[in-house]
């Protein structure tokens, strides 16, 4: 399985205003031999005025052409330079949850790290992308089975910190189907605690529960393959409800990379 998805990034994050614990782990996607690309809410600031910060870069450390999570001496890591939240992230409900990390020194590309492809940009009047109905896949180092008893992360969580388990030791991955908008805003919908499912997001799995993503899969690539054979980033992964993962109607939704793609390339230069 080494070099099945060389794009996958383990980030790890310090950050002591965090509670139960001041470190914590998530993936991303490697776009270009600088540049990284995950989910913003994996690498915000906790403020007590709750304004919207991104923790610092020394305090971000990343590591790529990762197979075991347990073992870090094998993989490639980097420093961070800079840290760039989408500047209308919203917290609250992690609208525009996504990110940019800027490596302090480019990366050299082998068979185990290599850059995966953003989608074409949305425009007014194009159809959903990605597809409803289409497949897609993640990988990721977060909890692999279903009885961890533990929500994923999600703009309302439940009261009271929850010890978040270790790290899957190896990288797992997980099909998902696209699922049509309306179910996705009629699941959430249908919950006690107002969920707000905007266009810029979308949710991915199955009706009946069981394969899904998870608590340490944050900011990890949904990625498609083209008619060319290339992979492409659709989404991001951002949160669920606060049923335990792969609960039946609970699916996972993701930050719509389409939407951001003119944002991304304004800064890693396409």
């Amino acid at each position: 399985m080494p070099g099945l998805f060389p794009w996958q990034v383990l980030l790890q994050v310090e950050d002591r205003s965090r509670v139960p614990e001041d470190r914590w782990f998530g993936s991303g996607a490697l776009l270009s031999p600088s540049w990284i690309l995950t989910a913003a809410h994996l690498l915000r600031s906790q403020r007590r005025d709750n304004s919207v910060a991104p923790v610092a870069p020394q305090h971000v450390k990343v590591f790529l052409g990762l197979l075991d999570a347990a073992d870090q001496r094998l993989a490639t890591n980097r420093s961070v330079q800079e840290v760039l939240l989408h500047p209308h992230f919203q917290p609250n409900n992690y609208n525009n949850d996504i990110a940019l990390l800027r490596l302090t020194e480019p990366l050299e590309f082998s068979e185990l790290i290599l850059p995966v492809c953003l989608p074409p940009p949305h425009r007014q009047d194009d159809p959903p992308s990605p597809l409803p109905n289409s497949l897609g896949v993640v990988a990721g180092w977060g909890i692999s089975h279903l009885n961890a008893s533990l929500p994923r992360p999600g703009p309302t969580p439940p009261p009271g910190p929850a010890p978040p388990p270790g790290p899957s030791p190896l990288l797992q991955f997980v099909k998902l189907p696209v699922v049509p908008q309306l179910e996705c805003l009629e699941s959430y919908a249908s919950r006690s605690v107002r969920y707000n499912i905007t266009d810029n997001m979308f949710c991915a799995g199955f009706f009946q529960g069981g394969r899904d993503t998870c608590l340490g899969d944050s900011g990890g690539a949904f990625v498609m393959q083209d008619g060319g054979g290339a992979w492409a980033v659709l989404g991001l992964v951002s949160w669920g409800g606060p049923e335990d993962c792969g609960s039946q109607r609970v699916y996972g939704v993701y930050t719509r990379v389409s939407k951001y793609v003119e944002w991304i390339q304004q800064y890693t230069g396409g």
